[in-house]
This record gives structure tokens, sequence and C-alpha cells, in this order.
């Protein structure tokens, strides 16, 4: 089957944020067939699962520089091209994450530098809405004296009950939680569900396995992952496990964490050691166990994602500026070089889209 498949990248002089290919995923090979130019850093991208729609998070050049030229941004898909439908400023730096609630009625977003978190209404045609977003702007710092100096929002997510919205702040070690149905009156904190993790271990990505129970934390800065069980009231921490070999000791930071469509797998990418860590997962306690680390060809793994099927992952190597497609061993849970590397100028996202003819 061949799908049409997003990366979103940081960008050059060329302002080429979002590179569409054609993916095979019987094989793992890809190809490009489009872009999307003329904007900045597109480097986190969702899809819409009822409507054909992509959102990025992404800068405009007409908002300025970097510090001020970010915004949310909704394309209507058709075929391969990306139409842009509308985009909404958010007055700061482009956003590290975006993601849409349960019900797709809002898109929900974090930006880094400045720790600003908010929710954007959809219209009913899934475009945003001209109406100011929902925000929150977390303050605060950590022990690291270099990535905490103060607060950073990674991740905003809500809960698949729609109850909350979860914002992921690495600078202050905390996953803080807030009221999402009554956001229209402001983001009300939720101090019972707050989520604090070790002192410098830079909590970054939260993600819910499909039974709704659980969720993981990937923490950037110490690269672990620590295991939740929700309840809707409160996260029942339940393990913390190192996503490195015991005996590495030079630099590595986590990227991205990733579950298998049958809930019983999950994966963290390392930059710095280059590699992808697989576990083992119990749906039912949310206990994990270390089955493989596979070394990967590149430098900096950034964001990954599996090719429907899941024979095979597409992985953008930020630092060595090349994409790369890997085969999955599910018996063994380990990845080894399928195509690639092809070159593109830092690839920090991977998205895939429908089938195409």
């Amino acid at each position: 089957m061949k799908v049409i498949t997003y990366v979103g990248c940081y960008t050059d002089a060329k302002k080429e944020g979002i590179h569409i290919f054609e993916t095979d995923t019987e094989n793992g090979a890809f190809r490009p067939v489009g872009l999307v130019s003329g904007i900045e850093n597109a480097i986190y991208l969702t899809l819409s699962k009822t409507r054909p729609l992509l959102y990025a998070a992404q800068g405009m050049p007409e908002y300025g520089a970097n510090a001020t030229n970010g915004c949310v941004a909704a394309y209507a898909i058709k075929g391969d091209t990306l139409l842009p439908l509308n985009h909404k400023p958010i007055g700061v730096t482009p956003p590290c994450y975006v993601a849409l609630d349960p019900a797709e009625q809002a898109l929900v977003f974090a930006e880094y530098t400045n720790a600003v978190a908010g929710v954007f209404e959809l219209n009913a045609d899934g475009s945003l809405s001209d109406a100011p977003p929902a925000t929150v702007t977390h303050t605060g710092k950590g022990p690291d004296p270099k990535r905490q100096e103060k607060a950073h929002a990674h991740c905003a997510e809500v809960s698949p009950d729609g109850r909350h919205l979860c914002v992921v702040d690495l600078g202050i070690d905390q996953v803080k939680v807030y009221d999402f149905p009554k956001r229209a009156s402001g983001l009300k904190e939720q101090p019972a569900l707050t989520v604090t993790s070790a002192g410098g271990a830079g909590p970054r990505h939260l993600v819910f396995h499909p039974n709704r129970r659980l969720a993981f934390l990937l923490h950037e800065l110490n690269n672990t992952i620590s295991s939740f069980i929700y309840t809707g009231d409160a996260f029942v921490h339940v393990q913390t496990l190192p996503m490195l070999p015991p005996d590495f000791r030079d630099y590595s930071k986590a990227s991205a964490i990733k579950i298998s469509a049958d809930g019983t797998r999950l994966f963290g990418s390392n930059r710095g050691h280059d590699s992808i860590a697989t576990y083992d997962i119990d749906p039912a306690t949310g206990k994990m166990a270390l089955v493989a680390i596979s070394k990967l060809a590149g430098q900096s793994p950034r964001d990954f994602e599996f090719m429907p099927g899941e024979k095979f992952v597409l992985l953008g190597h930020e630092n060595s500026n090349e994409l790369m497609s890997y085969a999955y061993d599910k018996a063994k849970g380990t990845f080894t070089p399928a195509h690639g590397p092809f070159g593109l100028y830092r690839p920090v996202y991977v998205k895939f889209g429908g089938t195409r003819a």
C-alpha cells in the first residue's frame, strides 16, 4: 500500500516547512511528491481522523522574526497537495506541539520558549475560529541551569475522556492539568492531577494508551519513561525505566514516544545515543519491560512514526539532515535500516495520511 506522508522540518532560507512523500508500506521505500513552501519551522503536525485536514505548528514570515511569528495552521488535503484553510498567530515563537481533542472541536498547542499553552476552537469546517485562544503561561524553573532556567511547555494533550488538558513542562518538571470542558471561561488548573517528575528529569511528551486507562511520560533530560494509571481524577505512578544501556555515560536526550496499535509495545527515541528503545507493556497494569535498544544509522533521531501495518518506521535524523526508514522486527523488538538516507534539512516530525492511487 502506498500512503501520503507529511514531514515537518525546521527551515533554512528556502522556507520549505512541510515536505510531502509517497511511502510504500510493504517495503519501506519513500519518494518526494510535493512540499509546502513559504512557511517556517513546521515542527509538529496532526491529522483529523474524521476530515481530510492537517494542522501544523509553524512560523509565518508575515508575523515577523522567529520570536513572534508562531502560529497554528489548518490545511485541507487535496490529493498530494495541502491547501491552506487559515492560520492564527500565537504571538510568540512557533509551537512545538499541536493536538486535536478527542471530539475534534478544538486544537491545543504548547510553545517551548515562553511556556505558553492554549486552546483554539474549531469551526464546523475544521478551520480555526476567529475567537482568541484560551491560554496559560507557566512560570518557575528546575535544577538544570541550561535547560530549566525557566518554564518550557513542551506538549499539550487532552485526556481521552475529554475532561483534562495536560500540559507537559520540561522546565519545571511537571505536567500541569487544566479543566478542558470549561475552557471558555479560562483554563483552570486541577492541582490534584499534577504530575511531578524527579528533579531535572525534564518531562517532554505524554501519550495515552489505546485503552484510555494508562499514560506514559517521556523525560528528555534523564532519558527515562514513566507509566501511570489514569483514573480520571488522578495519575497514579506505576513505574519509571531508563531508555539507555546502563554503561552509557555520554550525552543523550530523549525525543519521541510511541505506542503500537495493539497497545502491547512502547517505543522511545534517544538523541546522542541515536537509538530506539522498545518495551513490552502490560495493558492491565501499566508495567513496562525493556525488550531491546536498537542503534540507528543517522544522527539525532527526532520524531518517528510507524507506517500503516507497522512493518517499518519513518524517522527524521535532525543533525545529519536526512530521512530514513527502518524495518521493525516485531519478534525481537529491533529496528534495522531499510531505505535512505534521503537528504532533507532538519526533519523533525512524520505523519502518515491516506492511501495514494
